[in-house]
């Protein structure tokens, strides 16, 4: 567990608590042809089910749900207990990096994966596979910004307005969109990921009047109109408007890129009873309608060529989203290895008032 940062195994301290608050089985538990898989729940989980084990046969697909960092605290809990919590799971671009070191997560086997090696070279990793992103940029209630006067933005500086004053909100460190929002405003300010300590100048600037964690509160404070702007993924704009929210979208620059890719990682995970029906729960969720199905039911866009090209000819995904191959492969995406998070996190406990 050497690999595992030092905020991962203090995060893990409460073990024995975890195994019995989340209920974590021993692997010897598992019921052949079962598969867990841990995700986020909601309309993402819905659509997993629906979409991708509904159509692997014979695999019944049991769910654990959590944020990747509450689903990494389980999984050491129970390592440390010699039990497996679970086989696949979704993560954050951050983690693979000290989860592989750590031995928690196995190496892809492509080979027993035929679909997925059709993806592009940058979504197929040695412990990951990168089926969908999700884009992040700013999503804002157009009809409010016009009767209010306010242009579009066309960077996250520019929520700094009085007339957004109790109407913004601000992805808070335990969400996705958190990181893109910070190192976009590092970068709008001088900074990048090297150089955060700009961004938490430009957030006090801002003056958000909310904090989010959870995505679907904030979709319900957008619905109501009690919130105008937030940094956000695209795909809750897609969402929104679905349920006639006046929502767009504005694709903020990073040096020369525009707009921002999350990656969203799958982990096999280490010592799994079930490999089999690991990877080909995985090569499902990597197939062109597997990727096509599932991204339009969330709005987040598919590795897959082929699948962003079909999702194109969805009106609302194609406005909303950039699918083209160029845009896509200009987007900007962090990069990890000059981001310290454990000091990032350090400075926004600090400097930031919620």
């Amino acid at each position: 567990m050497s690999g595992i940062s030092r905020r991962w195994v203090l995060g893990a301290g409460l073990g024995a608590p975890l195994v019995a608050r989340f209920g974590i089985a021993s692997a010897n538990a598992q019921a052949p042809g079962g598969l867990r898989v841990a995700t986020w729940g909601g309309s993402w989980r819905d659509s997993i089910e629906q979409n991708v084990a509904s159509k692997v046969s014979g695999l019944k697909v049991e769910y654990t749900l959590g944020n990747p960092d509450d689903n990494l605290a389980k999984l050491i809990a129970a390592k440390r207990q010699s039990q497996v919590p679970f086989d696949v799971m979704e993560g954050f671009p951050q983690l693979t990096p000290p989860m592989s070191k750590g031995g928690l997560i196995t190496k892809i086997d492509y080979d027993a994966m035929p679909q997925a090696k059709a993806l592009p070279a940058w979504a197929r990793g040695e412990y990951q596979i990168i089926g969908l992103s999700t884009q992040d940029g700013i999503v804002y209630n157009a009809e409010k910004f016009k009767e209010a006067g306010i242009e579009p933005p066309k960077r996250y500086g520019d929520l700094a307005n009085p007339k957004l004053k109790g109407r913004l909100a601000f992805p808070d460190i335990g969400n996705a969109q958190h990181w893109n929002a910070v190192v976009g405003l590092a970068y709008e300010n001088g900074g990048d990921e090297a150089n955060m300590e700009p961004a938490a100048k430009a957030v006090a600037e801002i003056a958000p009047g909310y904090f989010f964690s959870a995505s679907t509160e904030l979709a319900t404070r957008f619905g109501s109109g009690d919130v105008w702007a937030a940094p956000w993924h695209s795909g809750w704009a897609v969402r929104l408007r679905r349920s006639n929210v006046p929502v767009s979208v504005a694709y903020t620059t990073f040096g020369e890129r525009t707009g921002a890719l999350w990656p969203v990682p799958q982990y096999i995970v280490a010592g799994t009873p079930n490999l089999k029906g690991a990877q080909g729960f995985l090569d499902e969720m990597m197939s062109p309608a597997g990727q096509f199905d599932h991204g339009k039911a969330t709005g987040s866009v598919p590795s897959n060529a082929a699948a962003r090209a079909k999702l194109a000819e969805d009106a609302l995904s194609r406005e909303l989203l950039f699918l083209d191959d160029e845009r896509v492969n200009r987007a900007f995406q962090i990069d990890w290895a000059k981001l310290d998070d454990k000091k990032w996190r350090e400075t926004w406990t600090r400097q930031v008032r919620r």
